[in-house]
């Protein structure tokens, strides 16, 4: 008898053991979904409700990873994430249907819902965001990736009825990893510059922001992906111009408010 409650106790170490590794692999798999989860318990203790989305490639899944790592920005939970390593604008263009996992599955933040795949759309209107920050390019830079973007962020404005920023492509620091593509880089962004002007996209010069910061050829390992050193001033800049935008807003809705009050006064009083 003793020998058989040994073989038990061995069988069920073995299948405590199991569902622990299989427990950690779909972790491993599912890091958006996991980070969802975690994120739910700290907004709900926050009053203020988060009304922005960044979204975009390894640059901001970096930035995304929290001050505990050499990569992510101080303060990351203010806003929502959604991002994946290797995607273009190909991650929300043409229709703006989002498949979590398709390029890089085990490179993916995701804050903003508990799904792999939604309509980003129907999303944003459903959790009310009124700024969304697109941080892409840097997989596919150019000219024709800047139109692209210039024309997909414009549909992206209309069709959601957010503020929408673009985040340009971080400096070039020749490291031996990766092919030099710095010239499409420079063509990507003062194209995708060009192409914003006269429209109520905001275009924020991340480039200018990182080679402002004292040494930050040191502050990349690749020469594409950079540390918090970089990444905090750039975060810190999409912070304040949203911030901006939205106190502009509000005091255009409170004089609109009251151009309407004033212009249904003159009415009631005409038609006394």
């Amino acid at each position: 008898m003793n020998g058989a409650m040994r073989g038990d106790s061995k069988y069920k170490l073995i299948s405590f053991l199991c569902g622990m590794l299989i427990a950690a692999i779909l972790c491993l798999q599912f890091p958006g979904i996991t980070a969802e989860a975690k994120t739910k318990t700290r907004t709900s203790a926050n009053a203020k409700p988060k009304t922005t989305l960044i979204l975009g490639d390894s640059i901001a899944y970096g930035m995304a990873l929290g001050k505990n790592y050499g990569t992510g920005v101080d303060n990351p939970d203010k806003v929502y994430w959604l991002a994946e390593g290797g995607v273009t604008i190909n991650f929300i263009y043409p229709d703006f249907k989002i498949h979590l996992g398709r390029k890089m599955p085990r490179k993916v933040v995701n804050t903003f819902t508990n799904t792999r795949n939604f309509d980003l759309i129907k999303e944003v209107k459903k959790k009310k965001i009124e700024d969304i920050v697109v941080v892409l390019g840097a997989n596919w830079p150019g000219r024709e990736a800047a139109k692209n973007t210039v024309n997909c962020l414009k549909k992206l404005a209309k069709k959601s009825g957010c503020r929408v920023y673009y985040v340009n492509i971080l400096p070039y620091v020749h490291k031996g990893r990766y092919k030099d593509k710095s010239r499409l880089m420079a063509e990507h962004n003062s194209t995708a510059r060009e192409g914003f002007k006269n429209t109520d996209i905001v275009y924020i010069d991340a480039y200018g922001i990182a080679k402002s910061v004292k040494n930050y050829r040191n502050c990349t390992w690749d020469g594409i992906h950079y540390s918090k050193k970089v990444h905090n001033p750039v975060f810190k800049a999409i912070l304040s111009v949203i911030e901006k935008n939205k106190a502009k807003a509000t005091l255009l809705a409170k004089k609109k408010g009251k151009k309407k009050r004033q212009i249904e006064r003159v009415s009631n009083v005409l038609k006394d």
